[in-house]
């Protein structure tokens, strides 16, 4: 809970209607950003106006700044660093319309979650600790990693608000079962359980 996405917007000057895909984490190749900024190139064809934030900070940043400059997008991509997870990112979280993820490495996927749980509906891969955020699609769309699928799955979002909606509701109620701390609670009793009655 909490977040102000209509504040976030307006402390950057971003309009309110404008479509807006965000991608939160550590800045590292690994997390797979420089896929991400292909889609976009892709979803700019059908959305125009489209605006990525990529919120964080690390050890790709440079050369994606210059990626962005390369492919003449800087007008559709808006680096903000880091932000502090007290306010500034939930607001962040809040002003996006849709999450889009697409790191091979992830051990737990916590961003995708945080996204989830405010109602912001995702588009991602599903690798490793991804793959069990996302394992039955409640909340998501799962592409593999294809631009041209990726983009079209994002801009058939972007394009339908009503869809977007439905979606971003259904991930904050997925979250709200099976990831809350009182679920994980009773999954990790069951896990003490099983192991327990093993060892009689």
């Amino acid at each position: 809970k909490g977040g102000d996405g209509e504040r976030f917007r307006r402390e950057r000057a971003i309009e309110p209607a404008r479509p807006v895909l965000l991608n939160v984490g550590r800045v590292a190749f690994e997390k797979n950003i420089a896929f991400i900024i292909d889609v976009l190139e892709r979803v700019r064809r059908s959305v125009p106006d489209v605006l990525l934030i990529i919120a964080g900070e690390g050890p790709a940043l440079g050369a994606l700044k210059k990626l962005v400059g390369h492919r003449r997008l800087d007008a559709n991509v808006l680096f903000v660093g880091y932000l502090d997870r007290g306010t500034g990112l939930l607001d962040c979280y809040r002003g996006a319309d849709l999450f889009v993820f697409a790191s091979r490495t992830e051990t737990q996927g916590l961003v995708l979650l945080e996204a989830m749980a405010l109602g912001v509906p995702v588009v991602s891969t599903a690798v490793m600790g991804t793959k069990a955020v996302l394992e039955d699609a409640r909340g998501a769309s799962v592409v593999d990693e294809d631009r041209e699928q990726f983009a079209a799955a994002v801009v058939r979002l972007l394009e339908d608000r009503s869809a977007r909606e439905a979606l971003g509701a259904e991930a904050a109620r997925f979250v709200a079962a099976r990831w809350s701390s009182k679920e994980m609670a009773r999954r990790m009793l069951q896990l003490y359980e099983r192991v327990l009655g093993r060892g009689r």
